[in-house]
């Protein structure tokens, strides 16, 4: 990566720092228990959606779904996302226990650690069709999930490009930048 390359890449990463500071800040006032480290995350789930592209049959909803499977670490702070946009659609919540009720209208399902024992057959029964799967749970990417959100000193995430692939999703470039790339142990 040239000196161009390398002030393009740090410009972006500012750019998505200073985003989410702001974006955390507005959706602070509505989160009463949640985390600072779930509010960050919240603020997240909605950035990654800038840097991930669906199949065009996809495209022609009106509604982007944003779903939670499991218990929910996000407290109401995701209904706060409503009043945003994915790709010109309205963004609607949905909340779910069972990973059979999870519907085909989830174009990102965020699957709670409290699902860990049943990781493995959710994110199968989710393979291939065009939903970003998204979790924090040690080893979720390395199962089969698009994408782990890590913790440590900061927040960073690792992106599963071979599921990514085969769920139809393409993933830009800045945002595959930013991760660690894993394959899956299929």
């Amino acid at each position: 990566m040239g000196v161009s390359g390398c002030k393009r890449f740090f410009r972006l990463s500012f750019y998505i720092i200073l985003f989410l500071s702001m974006l955390i800040s507005s959706l602070a006032n509505s989160a009463g228990n949640v985390s600072s480290e779930y509010k960050l995350k919240a603020a997240l789930l909605y950035k990654l959606t800038k840097f991930v592209e669906w199949p065009a049959d996809q495209q022609n909803k009106k509604v982007f779904g944003l779903c939670v499977l499991g218990d929910n670490p996000f407290d109401q702070l995701l209904e706060t996302l409503e009043s945003r946009k994915v790709a010109k659609k309205a963004i609607f919540v949905h909340y779910f226990e069972l990973s059979e009720a999870v519907k085909d209208d989830c174009d990102l399902v965020f699957i709670s650690y409290s699902k860990q024992a049943f990781l493995k057959s959710i994110l199968e029964n989710l393979k291939g069709k065009p939903v970003l799967t998204v979790g924090d749970s040690s080893g979720f990417s390395d199962q089969g999930g698009v994408i782990e959100l890590t913790s440590g000193n900061r927040i960073g995430f690792k992106i599963n490009i071979k599921r990514a692939r085969e769920n139809g999703l393409k993933i830009a470039a800045p945002l595959l930048q930013l991760a660690t790339i894993v394959e899956s142990q299929d």
